[in-house]
């Protein structure tokens, strides 16, 4: 059989199997294809407002004013030129006074903190706030004014959506990888942190692109891109988890990373109704000690909380509901058993 033939009927039996897990898994099913073939090449085109069209190159020049490098350990000029700097990471300024966003995993071990931008300032920098469990990290960079900063996606994406990693390669070069969102509100670990509410990206990996920007097809931040082992395009961490976060920092009071105690999975109607549960957060694990140990088990959906319907829409992380440490909540809840029941717990540190 030629490569092309086996090439395409190793797709066509991918799409079938795609389809035929989508019946039984909806959105699960999709991030099982997905991991398991990789990434498949698309030509996406997208429409201006006015008529034309606009390219990847256009979403990604916009976005580039606002683009910084962060480094978290002194790095020399020899080091960069032979390839062999360690501790530079990518990161996106949200605000003209020098918030910037980047990935919790870029800034972990980091021995200093210093961001420079596209026209060529460069600050020092502090953490203003964090989210291990989202993977994100707000940056203040000392002294910044007159930053273009990027606005965060009022509305969570869509499987099927347009999405653009744009970033500086070390030298400076201007580097873009496009695709459609292929899952969103999965969870998965960085290798040493399991974080939840991600966002999965059908295309090419980007090995240099931690901490850069996911955006839309009108340049609005979807993500943040966090390395994830276990997928082969791009991951990022949700553009919803970052918003609340700097909005936290904006108060004067930066949200503490909260948590249940417990990680688990959005099944969706479709799914829900071929496992013969109701839709929400299918529980996967509980943490020994945490707000849920004794609450909730493995095989449990949380349906509600605090009378929100738990959706892909909303993820299940107390910052999802405006919830935050101490704070004691109300979740609805279907066991294993097929018994509802309603259950209370207090928010802790995650």
């Amino acid at each position: 059989m030629s490569s092309a033939r086996a090439s395409g009927t190793r797709l066509l039996a991918a799409v079938v199997l795609s389809a035929c897990i989508g019946v039984i898994g909806g959105g699960l099913g999709a991030w099982g294809v997905y991991t398991h073939f990789g990434p498949v090449e698309r030509v996406i085109t997208q429409t201006k407002t006015g008529g034309g069209g606009i390219s990847v190159g256009d979403i990604a020049t916009a976005v580039k004013p606002s683009l910084v490098t962060v480094s978290t350990q002194p790095v020399t000029p020899a080091a960069v030129a032979t390839g062999a700097a360690s501790g530079l990471s990518q990161g996106f300024a949200v605000s003209g006074d020098g918030l910037i966003v980047t990935s919790a995993r870029s800034v972990r071990g980091a021995s200093r903190l210093r961001v420079a931008t596209a026209d060529g300032r460069a600050f020092d920098a502090t953490i203003a706030a964090s989210d291990v469990r989202a993977g994100i990290v707000v940056l203040r960079a000392a002294g910044a004014t007159g930053l273009t900063s990027l606005r965060i996606a009022a509305q969570d994406p869509r499987i099927g959506d347009l999405a653009v990693v744009a970033y500086r390669a070390p030298l400076g070069t201007l580097t873009a990888r496009s695709g459609v969102v292929a899952a969103v509100g999965i969870d998965a670990s960085d290798g040493k942190v399991d974080l939840a509410d991600l966002v999965a990206v059908d295309s090419s990996a980007a090995p240099d692109a931690e901490g850069a920007p996911l955006v839309d097809g009108t340049g609005a931040v979807i993500g943040v891109v966090t390395t994830v082992s276990s997928a082969p395009g791009v991951v990022a961490s949700s553009g919803r988890d970052a918003a609340a976060l700097i909005g936290g920092v904006q108060r004067g009071s930066p949200l503490a990373a909260a948590s249940f105690g417990a990680t688990g999975v959005i099944v969706d109607a479709s799914s829900a109704a071929a496992l013969g549960v109701p839709p929400g957060a299918l529980i996967r694990s509980v943490v020994p000690g945490g707000p849920a140990s004794g609450v909730l088990a493995p095989g449990d959906v949380v349906t509600a909380i605090n009378g929100t319907a738990v959706t892909a829409s909303t993820g299940f992380q107390p910052n999802d509901f405006g919830l935050v440490v101490g704070d004691r909540t109300t979740l609805r809840v279907t066991g294993s058993d097929g018994v509802p029941r309603t259950v209370t717990l207090i928010v802790a540190a995650g």
